[in-house]
């Protein structure tokens, strides 16, 4: 317990001697920002069977058959089954409304069974392929897909390095305009980490019109970004 109240206690000072030095000592904070421009290799694609039929039994059965056929042939397209995920199965009563040969209204009851998938495509040029091929095994709901780089947290690690050099350089401009120069760092604060921005859309609403011509996963745009406070001296 007493290492404990120790440790906090050093930790609660060298947060107030960073606020001292700031306060105190003559500095300069710098944004830095560093970018890059990632090419997507491989591809999420969001997709399901919704089933209507006038019994439970049977949308779960023909439900499930669908769902069979487009597992087969992801497997016979070389999709791993770790690379997918059910990731929804819903099964719920449906009322309509219709008339009879009087015009009578009448209530009809049926059922609606559904059942989503999640499927990791590599490489990602293969995504429009893939949903093609799903839709024709009875695939009829397409919400989208999402493209992703497998290796986002190496190229992260070296944007933040050159994210703490570019706020460097520009603090260095500022401190020798002033006729001054970088002292020891104050404060390291890096900004929480954003989203890959697509530079061509991501994720796109899907019919099965759009897949005569094949999906472009485009680039993402990769940004890190730190505010880093230097002391200044003469």
């Amino acid at each position: 317990m007493i290492r404990f109240i120790l440790a906090a206690t050093m930790i609660f000072c060298g947060f107030a001697r960073a606020e001292s030095l700031k306060d105190t000592t003559p500095n300069v904070s710098v944004i830095g920002e560093a970018s890059e421009e990632v090419a997507p290799d491989r591809a999420v694609l969001h997709f399901g069977v919704i089933t209507e039929r006038p019994t439970a039994a049977a949308a779960s059965s023909d439900n499930a058959k669908a769902i069979e056929a487009i597992l087969s042939q992801l497997e016979t397209m070389g999709v791993a089954k770790a690379d997918v995920q059910t990731q929804g199965v819903f099964l719920s009563p449906i009322s309509t409304e219709d008339r009879d040969a009087k015009g009578k209204a009448k209530t009809v009851q049926a059922y609606r069974a559904s059942n989503s998938l999640a499927v990791f495509v590599k490489p990602a040029e293969k995504a429009g392929d893939v949903i093609g091929a799903v839709i024709d095994k009875g695939a009829n709901s397409v919400d989208g897909v999402d493209y992703d780089n497998s290796d986002l947290t190496a190229k992260r690690d070296a944007l933040r390095a050159a994210a703490v050099k570019d706020a460097e350089r520009r603090a260095r401009v500022y401190a020798e305009a002033a006729g001054l120069r970088l002292g020891r760092v104050v404060e390291i604060r890096p900004f929480d980490e954003a989203a890959p921005r697509p530079m061509s859309e991501a994720r796109v609403a899907m019919a099965r019109d759009a897949f005569s011509a094949p999906l472009r996963p485009g680039l993402q745009r990769v940004t890190e970004r730190v505010s880093v406070t230097w002391a200044l001296a003469r």
